[in-house]
């Protein structure tokens, strides 16, 4: 019975593990695929995150700008009229969504109470006195104060007209928002307010100083201090539902829910770690996406979601499995909003194609199972057949991502040797005629200098022609713009010839290359990840060029070998400086080639990174091994690179390293193709891989 079950499970063995390999390869595209529709979810999140507080900060500017813009009209040295003022105010507001209107306070002292009330019914406001607010709504007279603010003009006129008169310092938060914009000289912002329809809003003063336009003529004094003296202020309002719905009108806000409040964003999101009951009580509005609508109920925000973050990347915007968020903050005159943006749904609700990658792939296994099944059932008589499959399924599973990695660098190369082709053509169009045309125009001013020595004296019409021209910088600025667009052009020539000698698909069969000129393309593909980035300074590379004759390989083949080991050395040389390893050390990368004798050439390439834990230098060659994180390496670099330069040109592969002394990789190659032939019979001969090719590492 033991025996039978042994020799089943030995039969059945490569069905379990073809079965066990697809569960295990569905899970992980779908893994992979869920990890790139939640990036994909947080990418469209924050832009549409930008964009709305994009619109919205646009919004407040306008209504600062528009409120500056009365202010700097009223500080103008002529006089102007109430009717000119109503027209300068009433051909803005059209303009400017969502502000609800536009008026001028003058400060008046107590003393001249009585005096400014009669000379503005004078002026025809027969009515007018300075009235305030009681705790009701209506409007009486205002107390005695040392200072009143009382709206002289409003538009529009017809809608706030009931306004005329009332005295902004009788509220306590307008008061100290005009003694502020009056101190710093600036446009300030009320903390929120109801405003003039009892709506809850903002009011924005902008402070004039100096004589004042709109001042009666009995109140105008001879002071010589009158350019400074603080006469009053321009002021806007705008309710907040107003302001939001104009932002938002044009906005693609699907599965966005965003909730505004009334206080700084740092308070913010400490009040919201804190209790969700204290930032409550600071919300001005919301909106859900559900019902497309805003509300000023708090009872809508459902933020118990955001206690505890595992993520806090920029910009405040947080980001968990299942939820993410967004505080960022709005300015308008020294006042200082928040919004808090939370998606409308789950990224679970938009997992479909992660949920389709899994069956689909546990389709696929159960389908290649059920064939294994049958196919095992058909292929125990004959047990040979069943042995060459079992090594064919084990082949085809090592194989496998080596031949898309294969395929995916042939069809990279077909490209960039395509755009390399396309752009010579244009660039070679330039360059030749850069030439032509500098003739040309060098013709065409020798013609105009030979008119203007017949001609002394031209026509007036010539003459304004050339001045406005300005045709002697044409005559002198030309040639150096021509040149610049020749260097220019070669520059671009030469860069296409670099992708062209990396790609090397004119040369897939074996010829006789320079392997300096393959070493300086790849190194031109990677310069900008040489270049100083944000996060640390420029990669050194030095080179040390020995006298190599031409060699005979595969040029594109041993490009994508100089491609794999440089940029494993840049990624080491990466994460050593972002973990602070390399101390006081430059970060550099040395190249050196040099000829062994008249059959042998050897291209070290060494970094000073933290070098290679001995347990793993003799992994590093094995395929899909990698100390990587998931998503970054696949573990096929070093192995295909080991096969390319062993298996296809019969020649070495070492790693030299020391963990903290950096690594160097040594590749030695024949001269000539006769080397790698006899590397074919020993490996027919079953020597190949021991006595052809040296895998391994020096300590």
């Amino acid at each position: 019975m033991v025996r039978q079950f042994l020799y089943l499970f030995k039969q059945y063995l490569a069905v379990g593990v073809v079965g066990l390999t697809g569960i295990t390869l569905s899970i992980v595209a779908t893994l992979v695929v869920d990890h790139w529709e939640l990036a994909k979810d947080r990418e469209r999140f924050q832009q549409q995150s930008t964009v709305l507080v994009n619109e919205l900060q646009r919004q407040l500017h306008s209504y600062t700008q528009l409120t500056r813009s009365v202010g700097s009209f009223l500080k103008s040295p002529e006089k102007f009229t109430r009717q000119e003022f109503q027209e300068f105010t009433s051909s803005l507001l059209p303009y400017y969504d969502g502000l609800l209107g536009l008026g001028w306070s003058q400060k008046v002292e107590n003393q001249e109470r009585s005096l400014y009330e009669q000379q503005l019914q004078a002026q025809g406001l027969k009515d007018f006195q300075i009235r305030e607010h009681n705790s009701k709504g209506n409007q009486v007279l205002a107390r005695d104060r040392q200072v009143y603010f009382p709206t002289t003009y409003i538009e529009p006129l017809e809608r706030w007209q009931d306004y005329i008169g009332w005295d902004a310092a009788s509220d306590i938060k307008r008061l100290l928002s005009i003694e502020k914009a009056e101190h710093i000289g600036v446009s300030v912002s009320t903390p929120l307010v109801q405003l003039e329809n009892g709506k809850p809003g903002f009011v924005l003063y902008y402070p004039v100083f100096g004589s004042n336009n709109l001042n009666p003529q009995s109140l105008e004094r001879e002071n010589p201090d009158a350019n400074t003296k603080f006469q009053g202020v321009v002021f806007g309002f705008y309710e907040v539902r107003t302001w939001v719905e104009k932002a938002i009108g044009n906005l693609n806000l699907n599965g966005l829910d965003f909730y505004l409040y009334g206080l700084p964003e740092d308070q913010l999101d400490s009040a919201l770690n804190k209790t969700a009951v204290s930032a409550t009580d600071y919300f001005l509005i919301a909106y859900k996406a559900e019902s497309q609508s805003l509300t000023e109920s708090p009872q809508v925000a459902n933020l118990e979601i955001i206690d505890n973050p595992v993520e806090q990347p920029q910009h405040l915007c947080r980001y968990s499995r299942e939820w993410e968020f967004c505080i960022r903050s709005l300015h308008t005159a020294q006042q200082e909003l928040s919004l808090l943006v939370l998606p409308a749904s789950d990224h679970s609700i938009s997992s479909w194609r992660s949920e389709t990658v899994l069956a689909l792939g546990l389709l696929v296994t159960v389908s290649l199972v059920m064939y294994l099944l049958i196919s095992q059932q058909a292929t125990l008589k004959v047990e040979g057949k069943n042995r060459e499959l079992e090594e064919l399924l084990q082949e085809l599973h090592q194989t496998q991502l080596q031949l898309v990695q294969t395929e995916k660098m042939s069809s990279l190369g077909r490209l960039v040797a395509g755009v390399a082709h396309e752009i010579n053509n244009p660039v070679s169009f330039i360059s030749g005629n850069v030439e032509y045309a500098n003739h040309h125009f060098q013709d065409l001013f020798d013609l105009i200098y030979l008119y203007q020595t017949q001609y002394p004296t031209p026509a007036p019409e010539i003459e304004a022609a050339i001045e406005d021209i300005d045709l002697d910088f044409i005559a002198e600025d030309l040639p150096k713009l021509l040149k610049s667009m020749k260097v220019g052009s070669e520059r671009l020539q030469k860069i296409v010839l670099s992708l062209r000698n990396f790609s090397r698909l004119d040369e897939s069969t074996v010829k006789e290359v320079d392997i300096h000129t393959g070493i300086e393309s790849t190194l031109m593909i990677l310069a900008h990840r040489i270049k100083s980035q944000p996060h640390r300074p420029e990669l050194q590379v030095t080179k040390d060029y020995g006298n190599l004759p031409l060699i005979e390989c595969y040029a594109g083949q041993l490009n994508q070998v100089f491609m794999n080991i440089l940029a494993n050395a840049i990624d080491a040389l990466e994460d050593a400086i972002e973990e602070g390893k390399l101390k006081e050390r430059s970060p550099m990368i040395s190249i050196k080639t040099a000829q062994v004798d008249t059959e042998w050439i050897t291209i070290q390439i060494t970094d000073n990174g933290p070098g290679i834990k001995t347990d793993i230098q003799t992994r590093l060659f094995d395929p899909f091994f990698t100390t990587k994180p998931v998503g970054k390496g696949t573990g096929l670099g070093l192995s295909i690179s080991y096969q390319i330069i062993c298996e296809k040109h019969g020649g070495y592969l070492l790693c030299s390293s020391e963990e903290g002394n950096g690594t160097e990789f040594i590749i030695k190659l024949p001269i000539a193709m006769q080397v790698q032939r006899s590397f074919e019979r020993k490996k027919q001969e079953g020597r190949g891989k021991k006595e052809g090719c040296l895998k391994g590492v020096k300590t």
